[in-house]
């Protein structure tokens, strides 16, 4: 997501008009004060990334019952595809490396096991 642009003159315009406070609107997104002075400033400061920036901006646009439409700018920005899910194959059997069943130890080594043949595979790769 690059350049998050949207309306924060409405978002702030709506909340006033609601008679919201920010403390007010701050609880019901879950996000701090400063988060909220953030997204109607138009500001970067109190979010760690910018995507978590854009999802709170929605979180707001929907807590006001606004159309996202009217709020987003930049809507090729908004939705990242997905890739399709990618089957893995296998990557170590129980009997390949003689776990036996049942015990938490077991288990916890299978697990380290398979961690280090997948990052083996990785790094081949």
């Amino acid at each position: 997501m690059k350049d998050l642009q949207y309306n924060f003159a409405l978002l702030k315009r709506t909340r006033e008009d609601k008679h919201m406070s920010k403390l007010e609107m701050a609880h019901q997104l879950c996000l701090s004060v400063n988060q909220i002075d953030s997204i109607e400033e138009n500001s970067h400061r109190y979010f760690p990334a910018e995507s978590i920036k854009f999802a709170a901006v929605k979180k707001y646009a929907l807590a006001l019952h606004l159309d996202l439409n009217q709020v987003i700018i930049n809507k090729e920005d908004e939705v990242v595809p997905l890739n399709p899910l990618i089957l893995v194959p296998v990557l170590l059997s129980k009997a390949k490396h003689k776990i036996k069943k049942g015990t938490y130890r077991n288990k916890a080594i299978f697990l380290r096991k398979a961690w280090q043949d997948l990052l083996l595979r990785l790094l081949k790769n």
